[in-house]
């Protein structure tokens, strides 16, 4: 253990706790897998290519698909082994030890993370009350910082950063402003044309959420002219298999399936923010993406957390002040967000 760095030793652990055999909503995950067609395609691809090779350097024929999903130039889009890993890039990429990086919180803890384990210094700008970003706060704090991080919308409170929010924040800072849209199909609002403007802007997305392959491990990047393979110097060779590749081509040839679950996720967010908000003394947070943040002021967080498990629905408990008393319900299936709003309405009558 002596040998172990002591950021790693003092790192907690990166978990979620499970309930396999419940209603499982809490991970922001599509409750929609890909169709059986789609998945069938996908394997009949795969057993006709190689698989004593490694993939290739740069996937073009994703890239391509990507550029004609994401209407930007093929040229300016990385792709990598789920978000996650370029977010590890770009910190590894513009970051030395004992450099700064700026969050909001509460946020998406892998920032935080991947920063501690190399001794980068971490920002951490407060939302307001209302979980909006204040873009004032978050120019002040990025003044010194190489990186500034926003997800949008935001995990765990679905705010959204607005393009003149953006556009601003990246014209008043010395660094780079990194947007994270990973549930951006859900709001269909982006930062994105601030990319080919602003030479300080890049965006992140994945695969995990509105795309349905959480499993699968795929995320891309779009920047400027010429960043992409820079940054790339500093992302593990080989990351992408064949098979995540192949999967993610496979997908994006079959966009509508893709509008119909993103469409079903929206309407069963709207419904169920609206059954919630009727509920007495339980207060939802409006919310851009495939999840709602909320609260009860009768029963503490993390014990209407442990009631939802043991009536079957299993929720994201955050044991941190500014989330001690809420909890993050991920949009599921119709019958499982009844189920949900069924075993909520009754535990807040009885803890009456």
């Amino acid at each position: 253990m002596r040998k172990i760095k002591k950021s790693v030793l003092q790192m907690n652990d990166y978990s979620v706790p499970q309930g396999f055999n419940r209603i499982k909503l809490n991970q922001n995950e599509s409750p929609l897998d890909i169709p059986f067609s789609v998945k069938k395609e996908i394997c009949n691809r795969l057993k006709k290519i190689p698989w004593n090779r490694y993939p290739p350097a740069v996937p073009q024929s994703l890239v391509e698909k990507l550029s004609e999903y994401s209407s930007f130039p093929s040229e300016n889009i990385g792709v990598g082994n789920g978000s996650n890993e370029l977010i590890q890039t770009l910190i590894y990429s513009c970051c030395d030890s004992g450099d700064t990086i700026t969050v909001v919180k509460p946020g998406f803890s892998v920032y935080k993370r991947v920063a501690g384990l190399m001794d980068i210094q971490v920002h951490e700008v407060p939302l307001d009350e209302d979980f909006q970003f204040n873009e004032k706060n978050i120019i002040e704090k990025s003044q010194g910082s190489r990186l500034t991080i926003l997800a949008s919308p935001n995990n765990p409170t679905g705010t959204l950063l607005k393009t003149p929010q953006a556009e601003e924040i990246s014209q008043k800072i010395p660094g780079i402003l990194v947007v994270d849209e990973a549930y951006f199909e859900f709001c269909k609002d982006s930062v994105f044309p601030l990319v080919s403007r602003r030479d300080n802007v890049w965006v992140l997305r994945t695969f995990s959420k509105a795309l349905g392959l959480a499993g699968i491990r795929l995320g891309y990047l779009l920047a400027p002219a010429g960043v992409v393979k820079e940054l790339f110097k500093a992302k593990l060779p080989f990351s992408t298999g064949v098979f995540q590749l192949l999967a993610g081509e496979v997908v994006l040839e079959n966009p509508d399936f893709i509008s119909r679950n993103v469409d079903l996720i929206v309407k069963e967010r709207e419904r169920v923010y609206r059954e919630i908000e009727k509920m007495p003394d339980v207060f939802p947070v409006p919310s851009e993406a495939n999840f709602i943040l909320f609260e009860s002021s009768r029963i503490p967080g993390k014990r209407l957390y442990e009631r939802l498990y043991e009536e079957g629905v299993v929720l994201r408990y955050f044991d941190v002040p500014k989330l001690k008393n809420k909890l993050r319900v991920t949009v599921g299936k119709p019958p499982e967000n009844d189920f949900f709003l069924e075993k909520l309405s009754r535990i807040v009558k009885e803890e009456k």
